[in-house]
């Protein structure tokens, strides 16, 4: 985390191109993260005014992803792959995607994503080996047949066990099913269950019941003062568990992602792992 007070008025891109002496496209790259604070509130407009006196803190580090896609295969048969997809990677359809490094491990352009997660979620990401493979697979998640579990650490000490949650996303329908695993120090550690698959379920329902996602720069907490929580880099929400009755072989498939360092190392830290 860099701390800086302002002496002249000035936008923040600006600002934190001189600070750091970098280009303003870095500079507006890093502002883009949304991992700048400016008096404790979450700030990513690179235009936002600066007054002299403001406190700026940058949390975002310019560091690649420790990672490699060989050793992140966590099954794979005849027809399907499942790959432990890290943080900060998207699922498909852009070069330096996890499909698209799957695709040049395996050397097979057919290699599609069955399915998707945020950039900043990790976990289980399923792929089909073609796309008739992949029609195929994709019929389950219209099914709801496929049991998706995520692990989430968020805000707040819950006062249940258990919760349902029916809140429409989108005006789609949408549920989430939320059971406590521990709690500690101001947070809850929950495992997550969703019926549904709707963009930011989990974040929009953890919010809705007023227990924000971790590091959820757009529905967590707008203003922090706690440095620990200025330093989470992104949402602490990770695809858990898959499980399927698999279409050609007619077997349970039971798929199970491991979290990721930085997950582990916040959990740790709060007394959640």
């Amino acid at each position: 985390m860099k701390k800086f007070i302002v002496k002249e008025e000035t936008d923040l891109k600006t600002f934190i191109a001189k600070s750091l002496n970098i280009t303003k496209n870095k500079a507006k790259h890093i502002v883009d993260t949304k991992n700048v604070f400016v008096n404790n509130k979450r700030v990513w407009i690179s235009s936002h005014k600066l007054k002299k006196g403001d406190i700026v803190e940058i949390s975002y580090v310019l560091e690649p992803v420790k990672w490699s896609i060989g050793n992140s295969i966590i099954y794979e048969d005849d027809f399907i792959i499942a790959v432990q997809k890290p943080p900060f990677l998207e699922s498909d359809n852009k070069k330096g995607s996890v499909e698209d490094l799957l695709r040049q491990f395996k050397k097979d352009k057919k290699i599609k994503a069955i399915h998707r997660l945020d950039r900043e979620t990790s976990g289980v990401l399923l792929f089909g080996k073609n796309i008739k493979i992949f029609e195929k697979f994709k019929e389950l998640w219209h099914r709801k047949e496929v049991y998706k579990v995520y692990l989430s650490i968020s805000h707040g000490e819950a006062s249940f066990k258990k919760k349902v949650v029916n809140i429409p996303v989108e005006k789609k329908y949408a549920k989430s099913i939320f059971y406590v695993k521990e709690i500690s120090k101001g947070f809850t550690l929950f495992e997550v269950e969703i019926k549904t698959g709707r963009k930011h379920q989990i974040r929009i329902h953890s919010a809705k019941i007023r227990y924000p996602v971790v590091g959820d720069k757009i529905y967590g907490l707008k203003k922090m003062d706690n440095p620990v929580l200025k330093n989470v880099k992104r949402h602490m929400l990770h695809a858990y568990k898959l499980k399927f009755i698999h279409p050609y072989t007619k077997k349970e498939i039971r798929l199970t992602a491991t979290v990721f360092s930085d997950f582990l190392n916040f959990g740790k830290l709060v007394k959640l792992l």
